[in-house]
């Protein structure tokens, strides 16, 4: 598979390389050189939870260890203090 270097030096990856490996706008990319060209590789350790229009999704295999409860929490708040945000800014 081939693409191409944009006169920016940016590249876009083929859709279904970004499926299989869950490339969302935003992730990050560790790049390495090699000898005989470049490498680009997921962060270990990164979070299999992604979010997607607003909704938090796992991708891959991996079980996600995750205290709902406290999860839930935090969704909750970081909801209220975007809404206190929002009715503050409005005269």
């Amino acid at each position: 598979m081939e693409i191409t270097i944009d006169k920016a030096g940016r590249l876009v990856l083929p859709k279904p390389i970004r499926d299989r490996f869950n490339l969302v706008e935003g992730t990050q990319l560790n790049v390495e050189m090699e000898a005989d060209g470049v490498r680009l590789r997921v962060p270990n350790g990164g979070s299999s939870l992604r979010r997607k229009q607003g909704i938090m999704v796992h991708h891959g295999n991996g079980v996600v260890h995750l205290d709902v409860a406290e999860f839930i929490r935090g969704e909750r708040n970081s909801r209220t203090l975007q809404l206190a945000a929002v009715q503050t800014i409005k005269p």
